[in-house]
């Protein structure tokens, strides 16, 4: 497959997308539109590949990754999501996001820190049936209060809802957001992000769905294609953790390409084949994923539109 006929992407809503009236500060991964073009130059068809620094800050510590799952995930599921967060600091991946800094010059390193220890499961604490942002602060504001979380600013919690739980808009308006909130924890900023499993909705949210695959690299397609969500809220949190308090790395939609993961959604690159048939992009550790590419920033210029390119690895 060409990389024109794949590069099929779709930007997001307005800077803020305000799924949740609660918080207007979530930015979110719109659902997959097969109608929209391929792009002409490896951005959205029509917008500069570029980027504004807007004076915010960045992660400049490497960040820790907490995951609340949310619901059955089965222990293949999470084995597969926890593996990819494990090995992604150090990655040719990973280094793409440290062309990114802030206002003191401090740079994203190219490091994440993740383990199972820093894994909760949640049995269902607010039904199968939760509605927007509120519900899932609440998850992680319950997770933290009960001792099972740390309150860490220096984190970004990932609440992972199963695939039988429905949440406001996921599927039909966004397969995941991220934002930040200075609710959850009094007195802190705490960033947080929403990812649904895509097997809910596979040919609105899974990447391998969408691009004709009947399996995935790691043979579980809701956990693969988790990862890829995953990876787009995680760039955008690390390059824009207080976005729409204290925005960096955005661009408001009709002016650029959003945030970073926006600027590359849906598309992939150069697609590979494993042994069994199967699409991956990226080998992380030893083992095969599927994830969008990433805006890479090509000036260290900090002032006005500052161009990038997507891309795989650095």
């Amino acid at each position: 497959m060409k990389k024109q006929w794949l590069g099929i992407v779709l930007t997001l809503c307005l800077a803020s997308c305000a799924f949740a009236q609660s918080n207007p500060s979530v930015h979110a991964l719109r659902v997959f539109d097969g109608k929209l073009q391929p792009p002409g130059s490896g951005c959205y068809n029509g917008f500069p590949c570029q980027i504004l620094y807007n004076g915010g800050p960045v992660f400049e510590k490497a960040p820790t990754v907490y995951i609340v799952w949310y619901g059955n995930w089965t222990a293949k599921d999470k084995s597969i999501i926890d593996y990819y967060f494990e090995h992604l600091g150090g990655s040719t991946q990973e280094k793409i996001n440290t062309t990114y800094s802030d206002s003191t010059n401090k740079h994203i390193p190219n490091a994440v820190h993740h383990s199972t220890k820093n894994d909760y499961h949640d049995n269902y604490s607010m039904g199968k049936n939760i509605n927007g942002s509120t519900a899932i602060q609440a998850i992680i504001a319950n997770a933290i209060s009960n001792h099972h979380l740390p309150a860490d600013t220096n984190g970004i919690y990932f609440v992972l809802t199963y695939k039988d739980v429905s949440d406001g808009g996921f599927c039909t308006q966004y397969c995941g957001y991220h934002s930040p909130s200075n609710s959850i924890v009094n007195g802190k900023i705490i960033k947080f992000a929403m990812v649904g499993n895509p097997a809910k909705c596979p040919q609105a949210c899974e990447v391998s769905a969408i691009l004709g695959d009947h399996g995935s690299p790691n043979n579980d397609p809701g956990a693969d294609g988790t990862v890829s969500i995953m990876w787009h809220e995680f760039s955008e949190s690390s390059s824009d953790p207080e976005v729409n308090l204290n925005t960096a790395w955005a661009e408001n939609f009709g002016q650029g390409c959003g945030e970073n993961g926006d600027c590359c959604a849906y598309i992939f690159g150069n697609l590979k084949k494993d042994s069994h048939g199967h699409l991956y992009t990226n080998t992380i550790g030893t083992k095969h994923f599927i994830t969008q590419e990433m805006f890479k920033l090509t000036s260290k210029s900090r002032s006005g539109q500052v161009p990038g390119v997507c891309k795989q690895v650095f």
